[in-house]
């Protein structure tokens, strides 16, 4: 390849990289997400955003590689979920947090260059909102992370057994509604849904955090930033198992205890919360303060696309 040019060819058919099916803007993999082009027309108006990429075998195969992590992820999940209610313990919060962040950063580490990492529908529909995951892509992860919940839910419906799984309601998502109502769930889900973003975002995906932890951080503070959420919910009202913010989970689990209660909660809540987040995400941009002093430094000219610290959909093309 010629030096010359390397520079500016995507990420993925550089030496090195043909192996990263993850290398996309909205990726976890903190090494695979250097951005080479940006454009002058943000993504809602470009034609490629929608279409290109549902021929391409890097997609598919990221998205069957996504399907088994979600999966797997799930059911390890749902398993820790029914551990806890078998041991006893009434204040699980500190359970919660802890295994959430190990668990999550893990899975990040583990699937992020091959997928991106997102394992969450709710992840992937706020990268595609907010011009980061191309719809293509995100399409095909989304439904390979639901299927994979859905196999996951009947994975644990066996390991379980039909009686031990409506019993303890699979593991999962319920709430009861005498000590809570449906719009109080509703409320909660959508907020923590969209400080789970606005933290994952901000640590994991923003290229100039790169320039103070390292591309090799993301994983890990948005794993803590999961436990932190999950375990600030557990404990607010009896019979209410606390914040999910991931729609796979939850058809998972659902499966898994049959429990289709307000099913709809734990789908339109983070929506909300992918909705909201991606608002501010087009208002003001995480590279909004190096782009205003771009631009003041050069005396109100537009300056061209300078590589990791650029906001895709606002300037030119590299070169």
């Amino acid at each position: 390849m010629d030096p010359a040019t390397s520079h500016t060819a995507p990420l993925a058919t550089l030496p090195g990289h043909r192996h990263l099916d993850g290398a996309f803007q909205g990726s976890f993999a903190g090494t695979a997400r250097d951005i080479t082009v940006v454009y002058v027309r943000p993504w809602y108006r470009r034609r490629e955003y929608y279409l290109d990429g549902w021929k391409d075998a890097v997609i598919w195969r990221a998205a069957l590689v996504e399907c088994v992590a979600t999966a797997c992820s799930i059911y390890i999940s749902g398993q820790f979920g029914m551990t806890l209610m078998n041991s006893g313990i009434t204040q699980f919060a500190a359970y919660v947090g802890i295994f959430n962040s190990v668990f999550l950063a893990l899975f990040i580490y583990a699937t992020a260059t091959a997928t991106g990492g997102h394992l969450n529908p709710m992840i992937t529909f706020t990268t595609v909102l907010c011009g980061l995951t191309p719809v293509p892509r995100g399409l095909v992860l989304m439904t390979a992370q639901v299927l994979g919940g859905m196999l996951a839910g009947g994975a644990l419906r066996g390991s379980w057994g039909h009686d031990r799984a409506i019993s303890h309601m699979g593991g999962g998502n319920f709430f009861d509604p005498t000590q809570i109502s449906a719009g109080q769930v509703f409320l909660t889900e959508t907020m923590c849904s969209l400080s789970l973003l606005y933290l994952a975002i901000g640590t994991g995906i923003d290229p100039r955090q790169q320039v103070l932890y390292g591309r090799q951080l993301g994983p890990l503070l948005v794993g803590l930033s999961l436990g932190l959420v999950t375990s600030s919910t557990t404990g607010i009202a009896p019979g209410f198992t606390g914040a999910c913010m991931n729609p796979a989970r939850a058809i998972g689990l659902a499966i898994a205890g049959w429990n289709w209660h307000d099913h709809w909660i734990w789908w339109l809540a983070p929506a909300c919360g992918s909705i909201l987040i991606s608002l501010m995400y087009g208002v003001v941009p995480p590279s909004h303060a190096e782009i205003d002093d771009s631009t003041a430094n050069e005396g109100g000219q537009e300056v061209p696309g300078r590589g990791r610290g650029d906001n895709p959909g606002s300037r030119k093309a590299s070169v």
